[in-house]
């Protein structure tokens, strides 16, 4: 029976490679097409087009031929990028054309049918599909029902079905390699096997493992904020990059990627994770760090130590910043180059003319900088006629004072005649940090991204409050996905998932949130190691899915033996397949241990470097966050480094479950009472 099984099952897989190579081979041929069409139209428009601007006449039928040959350009750009996005599609499925089949009987009267479920949806003749994409609604029966009755919903209307069919493939092309028939998502082969290998330089895409309690956060509803709490290891970042490509299927006619942004922690973690969304045939969002982030604002300032930004600070700007009276103090002149233009005194003068019914804020600022615009150009036109220069006609007069003044329209546009460090010390009675500084010129100047449609923050917990409190105000229309564990906050003063909540539930949004307690990275004996340091509450509620593995080495060196060992456990488990790291807890840290092995240190890993396939690296645990490794080795582990407190218990709790296959825990003298 299974073998009868299997050849059906390979013989559908090379009809659908063979159907899949000639659609492959048809969009080739169309590409080729239409490249040659637009060359020769574009080859047309030079031989043929005459730009002629002698008069009003003649300009206008210019402008009309250029208008007509710019939209036959920009219909062959259409054209050729739908054909192209395709021909991704294509690629992708040809490397593995599915992952999964359903039978579903919807009418006891009719046969059943089945769908073959894949990363993207490919149909024959523009109709019947080959392979139904995993984020369908037909798709999610696969993923949250058991065998038997259930339903899914399309645009709201329930769709009553019976599956009688869960089975998973392990394909490599046109290969089938094997089958799995199963009950429910958790009794999963194709995870284990999925968990069993090593790891890569790159993370991967986990459609074809995705489990019950992650889909309910891919599939959640559209709320203004959902916050996932999830253990080490349950998936949260895979989570994440799944919700952002259903939210790019879900809504395909009016979310680009250019209106999601994702914060990430630094940039080895964003090349971790750069190649997920292209394999699921859809575009990487913006992705930034938070100093990226904030060097894309234009903030003149590094934010060194967001921690050191009190959120108490930004809610006094809030709070003060309406009752605030003028001060001569807080204003700059304008210049154009070294020639002044506005005068501090008369900036003052006209925010102290509007001041009388309107208090400091978006609005005032505003209607100010209108004035001081319509004042400077009078500045401008009066050294003009000094300088008798001839006057054209409007239009062409007014874009010579764009190009002869605009950096003093820019000053006024952009609000640089507010003193922004003198406002601050006012309301908050101190020089402003980086964090204040932006939060204050957004209060004033009302400066935002309202085209963001999603901000996605991964490992929440390792930000501040203040820095959760900017991005809501910089992405006013923005729903948040944020993502993290509060037992992995390894830096002080970090924002609580009870703050997250309170900030982002207020104006009458709602805030959801999500918990994932199942570790899918770690064996069951490293699992079982670092939920150790977790209060009872939540650790009884844990699991792991893996295989058994090999349990942790733990070991309190002398002074004496301490590098032979530290470097022997290197050697011994590079020697395995895979990438491990020595996870440092600091800079500091990492520094003595590279002193220590001298040239038999492993390379550092900083935070413009990529991740090596395999062999042996050395890496902070800041830069460790959210990556992992098929060994660890935490080289570091004595009584000093991690004494018996709570931000030593989510640092050790963070380094210990970046391991996946095994795990060293090693300290040169007395090791770490957190696992005595």
């Amino acid at each position: 029976m299974e073998d009868n099984i299997l050849k059906q099952e390979q013989e559908h897989l090379t009809t659908t490679y063979n159907k899949l190579l000639k659609i492959s081979e048809e969009l080739d041929e169309d590409i080729r097409k239409l490249d040659s069409q637009a060359t020769e139209e574009k080859n047309d428009i030079r031989d043929n087009i005459r730009l002629d601007f002698a008069d009003d006449e003649t300009k206008a039928e210019t402008y009309g031929e250029l208008e007509v040959w710019n939209r036959y350009i920009d219909t062959y750009n259409v054209q050729s990028e739908a054909l192209r996005n395709k021909k991704k599609r294509i690629e992708s499925l040809l490397k593995a054309p599915y992952f999964a089949k359903i039978t579903l009987q919807f009418d006891p009267s009719e046969e059943p049918e089945s769908y073959y479920i894949g990363n993207v949806e490919m149909s024959e003749n523009g109709a019947t599909p080959i392979v139904v994409d995993w984020r369908s609604p037909i798709a999610e029966v696969y993923y949250n029902q058991e065998n038997g009755h259930t339903f899914y919903e399309v645009n709201g209307n329930r769709i009553d079905v019976d599956l009688q069919l869960r089975r998973q493939f392990d394909l490599d092309r046109d290969k089938l390699n094997s089958y799995f028939d199963t009950q429910v998502a958790i009794e999963d082969p194709l995870l284990l096997r999925s968990l069993s290998k090593q790891r890569s330089d790159k993370m991967q895409s986990i459609s074809a493992t995705i489990q019950k309690e992650q889909n309910a956060v891919i599939r959640h509803p559209d709320v203004p904020a959902l916050i996932v709490s999830g253990i080490a290891g349950s998936g949260k970042t895979s989570v994440l990059l799944q919700r952002i490509a259903y939210l790019f299927f879900k809504q395909r006619e009016n979310l680009r990627p250019d209106q999601v942004y994702m914060i990430t922690l630094n940039p080895v973690f964003r090349e971790y994770i750069d190649s997920v969304l292209p394999d699921l045939g859809e575009s990487n969002p913006n992705t930034l760090t938070w100093q990226e982030f904030m060097d894309s604002c234009g903030i003149p300032m590094a934010d060194k130590n967001p921690a050191a930004t009190d959120a108490r600070d930004l809610e006094a700007i809030d709070d003060m910043l309406s009752l605030l009276v003028p001060d001569d103090g807080d204003f700059l002149p304008v210049y154009q180059k070294d020639e002044l233009i506005l005068s501090k005194a008369e900036v003052q003068s006209v925010v102290e003319k509007y001041n009388e019914t309107i208090p400091m804020g978006v609005r005032l600022v505003q209607v100010v900088a209108t004035e001081l615009e319509t004042r400077a150009r009078k500045v401008f036109r009066s050294r003009k006629r000094d300088n008798k220069e001839q006057q054209g006609e409007e239009k062409a007069a007014e874009n010579q004072l764009e190009n002869d003044f605009g950096g003093a329209l820019k000053t006024i546009r952009n609000c640089g005649w507010l003193n922004y460090n003198a406002i601050s010390k006012r309301l908050i009675g101190h020089t402003p940090s980086a964090i204040e500084w932006f939060y204050l010129k957004m209060a004033l100047t009302g400066m935002c991204d309202r085209n963001a449609r999603y901000c996605m923050v991964d490992e929440v917990q390792n930000y501040t409050k203040a820095q959760m409190m900017i991005l809501k105000k910089y992405f006013p229309r923005a729903k948040f996905m944020l993502l993290g564990d509060e037992f992995q906050a390894i830096r002080p003063g970090t924002v609580t998932f009870k703050e997250l909540e309170s900030l982002f539930s207020t104006d009458k949004k709602s805030t959801d949130t999500i918990s994932l307690l199942t570790s899918y990275r770690s064996s069951p004996e490293i699992t079982q190691l670092f939920t150790s340091l977790l209060p009872e509450e939540v650790r009884i509620n844990t699991q792991s899915v893996q295989r058994e593995g090999t349990k942790p080495l733990i070991k309190a060196c002398s002074s004496e033996e301490y590098r032979d060992f530290l470097l022997d456990t290197i050697r011994t488990n590079t020697d395995c397949e895979g990438l491990l790291a020595v996870v440092c807890q600091n800079k500091k840290s990492l520094n003595a241990v590279k002193d220590i092995l001298g040239q038999d240190a492993p390379q550092v890993i900083t935070g413009d470097k990529k991740l090596p396939k395999e062999g042996a690296i050395l890496i902070e645990l800041s830069h460790a966050a959210g990556l992992e490794f098929d060994c660890v080795v935490i080289p570091d582990a004595d009584a000093s480094r991690y004494p018996d407190d709570k931000l030593s218990k989510h640092r050790l709790y963070t380094a210990m479950s970046r391991a996946t296959r095994k795990l060293a825990v090693l300290s040169d003298g007395a090791m770490t009472p957190l696992i005595l």
